[in-house]
């Protein structure tokens, strides 16, 4: 552990101080509610008072090893310079055991305002401006109090039960000063003060949709950055889609360093506006850096003048939210007392079996047993990938049936299917040269044997209660590696072969079944969709087969075929 690290686990923090201490035991663990790459949030109600919390389960192995201690003590300092916030979750307490650090944060029943904007395809310009206006007010807030949120976006925005905002997952945040003088008048910090503790990381961080220029570049911290996220939050919110966008992650920087995009021609004339001032390379220039006029001057832009009589700024919160109406909100039927009497108090091992075994029992859709020998439920929408070549990478794009790539004649398929698998490799133009541009390129060609990447991405690996982020890679053979992206080392393969099956659970979640094993994974930014609809084409163009049907229960595995397709690649064991 660095020094750095020590002093910002050990340093007091007053307000810190003020959060109640509670021990597991004071808490019932109902059910899993979402799960990051090192934690596990859960629905839990206090013993006594019978208040729902959502209890963010931290793995201090996890954090210790992927060198994330200060990330996580980071959060709490903010969450506890945020107690009076009215738009950021509340931190109610923080407790340990042996192996875990739990925090007790504000249950939001209604989940995120992404699942919100996927669920429509987009939002009306009423809901835009309603949620646009409660994001601004949130971050008056937040830079009021010299912090910095730097991962802004959808998925970190809950909702109420009257369907208002909350933020959440301050892990990413700044504190610009530990004094209560007002921020720099160019809203940045020196490079000194930068040395110091709590105020800056070392590493990159948000997320690549969202994150602005000058955090890629790892540049001065600015309150612009999370202006920029706005920006990209309201283009989202009007149309669904991201405003960065590219077949890799590195595309998307390229882009966001050039400040490269492009509205639609029918895109709001006020929205336009508002998003290109936004959306700007420099964080002083951006609308609502005090710069630019402050927090007022970005108020008062035109699409805000559009509000309804009664909608007033600084009254948000009172106001009935355009979503409320338009939603059909979560049922959320209440445990009698008699099963809460019965159910154990504290977190563990016989808790935690029963907290996986709800898990997946509620994403199985005929029962836990289903999910070895149940159909998928996804749904392809009469779409399916094909593959092409982008920027010197072979990508997957979606263009013709699903019903006629899944009829075509095995002799259409640009493969033969007699041939050793691992021998494979896509019959296309330029495939020497494709290979040869990414080995120069692509970070991690070294980890895929030589194989041509088709897609990939990163994901949560979820493995017990807690989930490990790897950059998932698709190769031609057909191949799937995964790699820890913060060390660069290979974690482990999934062997594929003819028996593997693809399920899709919801936007988020979608499982990998092999024999002997499911991979359950999850993409952070929710498109689950797109991962299935790509490993499903790619398998049927290497065995002509539907993963989507049922797994036999009784299949040899010491079968020529399956010895065969076994062969796809080196085993590597999961570290």
């Amino acid at each position: 552990m660095s020094t750095s690290e020590t002093t910002t686990m050990t340093a007091p923090n007053p307000a810190a101080a003020r959060i109640p201490k509670k021990t597991v035991k004071d808490f019932k663990f109902i059910k899993e509610i979402g799960s990051g790459s090192y934690s596990t949030v859960f629905l839990a109600i206090e013993s006594g008072t019978n208040r729902e919390l959502a209890i963010k389960a931290v793995s201090k192995e996890l954090v210790t090893r992927t060198k994330k201690i200060s990330q996580v003590f980071r959060e709490k300092d903010i969450l506890a310079l945020l107690t009076d916030c009215s738009y950021a979750v509340k931190l109610y307490c923080t407790f340990q055991d042996e192996r875990t650090l739990y925090f007790g944060l504000t249950y939001c029943p209604n989940g995120d305002l992404l699942q919100y904007i996927t669920d429509a395809g987009h939002l009306e310009e009423e809901v835009v401006r309603f949620y646009a206006a409660e994001i601004i007010e949130a971050l008056e807030q937040l830079h009021n109090r010299h912090i910095v949120h730097r991962d802004l976006k959808p998925e970190n925005i809950l909702l109420t039960d009257d369907m208002h905002i909350q933020l959440t997952d301050f892990g990413s945040g700044v504190i610009m000063d530990n004094n209560d003088s007002p921020p720099q008048s160019n809203g940045t910090k020196n490079v000194d003060e930068e040395k110091k503790p709590i105020k800056r990381t070392n590493s990159f961080v948000g997320t690549a949709q969202f994150v602005a220029p000058e955090i890629l570049k790892r540049g001065a911290i600015h309150v612009g950055s999370d202006l920029w996220s706005l920006g990209c939050i309201i283009y989202q919110m009007t149309t669904g889609k991201h405003l960065f966008r590219g077949h890799h992650e590195y595309d998307i920087y390229n882009a966001v360093a050039r400040v490269s995009y492009k509205l639609p021609d029918d895109f709001p004339p006020l929205i336009t506006d508002l998003v290109q001032n936004l959306v700007r390379l420099e964080p002083s220039e951006r609308l609502g850096s005090e710069e630019t006029g402050g927090m007022e001057k970005l108020k008062s832009h035109a699409f805000f003048s559009q509000f309804s009589y009664d909608t007033k700024w600084g009254n948000l919160l009172n106001q009935r939210s355009p979503l409320e109406t338009k939603v059909k909100l979560s049922s959320r039927p209440k445990l009698s007392n008699d099963e809460l009497e019965t159910m154990s108090s504290g977190f563990d091992d016989r808790v935690e079996a029963r907290l996986i075994g709800l898990r997946m029992a509620s994403d199985a859709p005929n029962g836990i047993d289903a999910i070895v020998t149940g159909s998928s439920n996804i749904s392809l929408s009469n779409e399916t990938s094909s593959l092409h070549e982008t920027d010197n990478q072979s990508t997957l794009s979606d263009q013709s049936s699903t019903k006629s790539m899944y009829n075509s004649p095995s002799s259409n398929s640009s493969f033969n299917n007699n041939a050793p698998v691992i021998a494979r490799r896509l019959q296309m133009p330029d495939h020497a040269l494709s290979l040869s541009e990414q080995a120069s390129k692509n970070v991690y060609h070294k980890f895929v044997q030589n194989n041509l990447i088709i897609k990939q991405g990163i994901l949560d690996k979820k493995k017990g209660l807690f989930a490990k982020r790897r950059m998932f890679l698709i190769t031609e053979g057909p191949a799937i590696f995964y790699v820890d992206p913060d060390a660069m080392e290979l974690k482990g393969t999934i062997s594929w072969t003819a028996d593997l099956r693809i399920e899709q659970k919801d936007m988020k979640t979608f499982l990998i079944h092999v024999p002997g094993r499911t991979y359950y994974l999850t993409d952070p930014d929710q498109d689950a969709n797109t991962w299935c609809k790509s490993l499903i084409s790619i398998h049927y163009r290497y065995y002509n087969t539907d993963p989507n049907r049922k797994l036999s229960t009784t299949t040899s595995y010491s079968s020529s075929s399956s010895s065969s397709a076994m062969q796809t690649i080196v085993p590597v064991t999961e570290l």
